[in-house]
């Protein structure tokens, strides 16, 4: 089934560890493009979710957003005490009490404590990324598999009027293939009435097998049979590839290329004002189908 490049999806998994969340979004893009921003997520937890997301698209620009926020008794405190730090300070209090005029007491925690150089640190340890992996894990499955539902549905849509538009230029391919003996036809009609005027002054008869040389030169110029096979091949591959599975993007494009090769050489060998105007009615179409397909993953 055809997926679209657009698509969202966020999620949240809560554990003992804490609360992980992801969020994706994509756009179009001719290759795969992620782009990550965390907040208190290792770089270690950003390649779990990179390769997941890997695995899950293969084109369009991803702007990919985690976020870690771990509970309040997650993370072990630790306390540091700055030993020589504290030496010294206490050292300078007491030298400061012990001057004249100033009233000598016990020193109080509370004293130590209004210190201006820290002596005391109070830190938190990480949790560790064997914790969080698995709130990371659950959350970007979730995540991918919405972004994934929505990119489908997308695609269901894109897909159906892309069949739409195929089937107009299936409609015209009709239309080339009956025009090709018309062309013809018709030449041959145009050259013989324009001989018989000109043998009517002079009385003389044609050369039938002269008319019938320069009707078979013509016809072998303006024979596009080749272009209409490969055309016809190329909207049946594009059809096929439409609802196939994987993604067709790069695929439906080529074709599209082709496709327009095609109906351009048929234009310039067919000679004929109905073929052309056929031909730029299609081109139309063509561009409508290519701006739909460039959504394509």
């Amino acid at each position: 089934m055809a997926a679209s490049m657009t698509g969202y999806g966020r999620s949240t998994a809560t554990g003992a560890a804490g609360t992980a969340s992801v969020e994706i979004k994509t756009v179009n893009s001719r290759f795969l493009e992620l782009n990550f921003r965390s907040d208190g997520v290792s770089p270690a937890m950003e390649e779990l979710v990179r390769q997941m997301v890997k695995q899950t698209i293969s084109r369009g620009k991803a702007s990919i957003t985690l976020k870690f926020v771990p509970a309040d008794d997650s993370q072990p405190v630790r306390v540091t005490v700055n030993e020589p730090l504290l030496a010294v300070q206490t050292e300078a209090l007491r030298a400061a009490q012990s001057r004249p005029g100033v009233r000598h007491q016990k020193l109080t925690a509370a004293d130590l404590l209004a210190l201006p150089a820290p002596w005391m640190r109070v830190s938190c340890d990480p949790v560790s990324d064997e914790a969080v992996a698995p709130l990371m894990r659950q959350s970007a499955e979730e995540a991918l598999a919405s972004l994934a539902a929505m990119r489908f549905r997308e695609g269901k849509n894109l897909a159906a009027d892309l069949e739409r538009r195929m089937a107009f230029l299936q409609g015209r391919l009709g239309f080339l293939k009956d025009k090709q003996s018309v062309i013809v036809a018709q030449y041959e009609e145009r050259l013989r009435g324009r001989i018989q005027s000109l043998l009517d002054k002079t009385g003389f008869s044609a050369d039938e097998g002269r008319i019938l040389e320069e009707v078979a030169v013509y016809a072998e110029k303006t024979d596009y049979t080749e272009e209409l096979v490969r055309f016809e091949s190329h909207l049946g591959q594009f059809s096929d590839a439409l609802a196939g599975d994987g993604p067709v993007g790069r695929q439906l494009d080529f074709l599209l290329q082709e496709i327009n090769r095609e109906i351009n050489t048929m234009a310039s060998k067919a000679n004929d004002l109905e073929v052309v105007d056929c031909v730029i009615l299609m081109k139309t179409e063509l561009e409508k189908i290519r701006e739909q397909v460039q959504n394509l993953e």
